[in-house]
This record gives C-alpha cells, structure tokens and sequence, in this order.
C-alpha cells in the first residue's frame, strides 16, 4: 500500500495523480443529470472531458475530473484550461451552425411589362401621313432660307428622283441628318417613298 504525500494538499493531490490508475470525468447537466467518462491515462481523460463539453455546449458548469490510485485514493484535476478551449470550441461550433447562410427563397418572377406601342404622329404630322400613305406626293421642303443654301442641290436631286418615282434611288439616297436641313430632306423622301409604293399598289389592283 502507497501513502500519498501528506506534507500538503497540493502534495497529496500531486502524488495521487502520479501514481493513479484510472481517471474519471464528470460534466453537470443539470438537477440529477451528469454526463461521464472514464479512461487509464491523464491525456485520454482529457480528451473525453473535453467531447464532452463539444456534445454539451449548453453545461455552465465544468467537468470534474478525478484521478485515482491503487490504493482507492482520489484527487480532483483541475480542467480548467482545457475546458476553457473546448467549451471555446463547443461555442464556435453552435455559433457557425446559426450563421450558417439560409438559402434565399425563391423570388417570384415580376410580370413581363408590356410593350409600349410607338407613339403615333398627331396633328398635321398626322395628316401628312396619312396622304403619303393615301398615295399623295409631299411637297418639297422651302430651302430658299440662307441657312439651307449649301443643301439646295440634294434636295433638287432627291426632287428629280421623286418626279422619276424613282423608289430604290430614293431608298439608297445618302442623307445624315442630323441638322435641320438634312431632317427636312430625309422627311421629304420618307414620304415620298411611301407615297410612290402607295401608287405602285393601288395601280396592281
């Protein structure tokens, strides 16, 4: 039979250990509840300490561990430090499962928009249209202004084509028009284009 080391508390703790041959470990659960374990080392005592802590992360308390000698004779290990870092762990674990992403419902999808029929000409604009489409030549644009003056000469041309009726030369006209000259010019012939299909159809019928 071993005495332990009697000279103080820590001594006879110390000397239990040392010499103990199995270890326990015990975790408070609650009023009558414990979660235990046991093994024949101090490292492999620990280690199931601290699963469990992991399978408990909701325990307050910390798991009591104790070791025991040949003789019977018990002493509690301190598990502070690694119950510490498995209770930080256990708390890691439950936090990253409640941050866990949730998968988004399905939006549903918005309704189609309607198209928006293209605005209609209104007014004179309207009526202009309506006697190219009737067949009726437009009339040409007024360049007598100084400020059409450089233009004057295609819009003759674009004219002698339209008296021609003279649609696939009117169609290939190169016009860019993006002054008001130019704009007045490509009205003109748009018109006149569909002033001369117009008759074109109604002289098939």
């Amino acid at each position: 039979m071993t005495t332990p080391n009697m000279t103080s508390p820590e001594a006879y703790a110390a000397a239990i250990i040392e010499n103990a041959t199995r270890f326990t470990a015990s975790l408070f659960l609650g009023t009558g509840e414990y979660a235990n374990a046991e093994a024949a080392t101090r490292p492999e005592i620990e280690a199931a300490a601290e699963k469990l802590v992991a399978e408990h992360p909701e325990a307050k308390a910390k798991p009591i561990l104790k070791a025991f000698d040949a003789d019977g004779n018990q002493a509690v290990i301190s598990g502070a430090g690694f119950n510490a870092k498995a209770k930080a762990k256990a708390k890691a674990k439950v936090e990253k499962a409640a941050k866990a992403p949730k998968v988004p419902a399905p939006k549903p999808a918005k309704p189609a928009k309607a198209e928006k029929a293209p605005a209609q000409p209104s007014g004179k604009r309207a009526e202009i249209l309506h006697s190219a489409e009737a067949g009726v030549l437009p009339a040409k644009p007024d360049f007598s202004a100084p400020t059409h003056a450089r233009f004057r000469k295609r819009l003759d041309e674009i004219a002698a084509l339209v008296e021609k009726g003279d649609i696939k030369a009117l169609k290939a006209f190169p016009i860019n028009p993006i002054s008001s000259s130019p704009k007045a010019m490509d009205k003109y012939r748009n018109l006149a284009v569909i002033a001369l299909e117009a008759q074109r159809k109604a002289a098939k019928l």
